[in-house]
């Protein structure tokens, strides 16, 4: 194990709808997601695998992140990622009958974003993300700017807590944008690893055209393992 590495984590969900940060980019049918952290106490290497429930891929996205600011109130980290996207689409094959087959958009973006604690479970936090083609397609450039809150831990019964993240978002997308809301809720039961969350985004003005809303449910299996540094093994 590295000097440097403190961490392992990571949530495995399955949910109803697979539903992305960009709308363009949802599956919109079952999948299951696997979103992995490890690293130390500022670089952190943080993939993003998804998979629809027949085993197709979706989109991996494999973020580096690295925290700038870290004190006990204020954080700011900046990130950068490759991104593939997957798709289905019909070509004509040297007989002159159109097959399916899958076709991978490439992606790069970067993102910038700080956040305040007002105390241990609670917080405000804004995102900006700029995400650029590296092929020809129509989903050139995309730019998105979220400012939300986050509450966590907050306690249901003694037993139960909830996690609430709701937020307001700005998506340009070539020459079309939109603004909407969303948020994602998790319930859980304390000193265990499944919980249940669920996402809803909600259309407020756009010209991309997406749902007016969407959801999913999801059931969400969450690890987290941390290391020590010793100077000395123990046997």
């Amino acid at each position: 194990m590295p000097d440097n590495l403190t961490h392992f984590r990571g949530n495995i969900s399955i949910t109803n709808n697979g539903l992305s940060l960009i709308p363009a980019f949802s599956l919109n049918r079952p999948a299951a997601i696997f979103e992995l952290s490890v690293g130390g106490e500022r670089l952190s290497f943080d993939p993003e695998m998804r998979f629809a429930l027949d085993g197709q891929p979706w989109s991996f996205i494999l973020w580096w992140r690295y925290k700038l600011i870290k004190s006990d109130k204020f954080k700011l980290h900046v990130g950068a990622h490759p991104a593939y996207i997957f798709e289905n689409i019909m070509v004509e094959d040297d007989n002159g009958n159109m097959v399916e087959t899958m076709k991978t958009n490439r992606f790069f973006a970067g993102e910038i974003s700080p956040s305040y604690n007002f105390n241990e479970n609670n917080k405000v936090t804004f995102l900006y993300l700029q995400g650029r083609s590296l092929g020809s397609g129509p989903l050139a450039i995309n730019q998105f700017v979220a400012l939300g809150t986050s509450h966590t831990n907050l306690s249901i019964t003694k037993k139960f807590f909830l996690n609430a993240k709701p937020q307001l978002f700005y998506l340009k997308m070539n020459e079309k944008d939109g603004y909407f809301a969303s948020g994602s809720f998790l319930i859980g039961k304390k000193d265990f690893p499944i919980s249940l969350g669920t996402i809803i985004s909600k259309k407020i003005i756009s010209e991309i055209e997406v749902d007016n809303w969407i959801w999913n449910i999801s059931l969400v299996y969450s690890f987290n393992n941390e290391f020590v540094k010793r100077s000395n093994p123990i046997l």
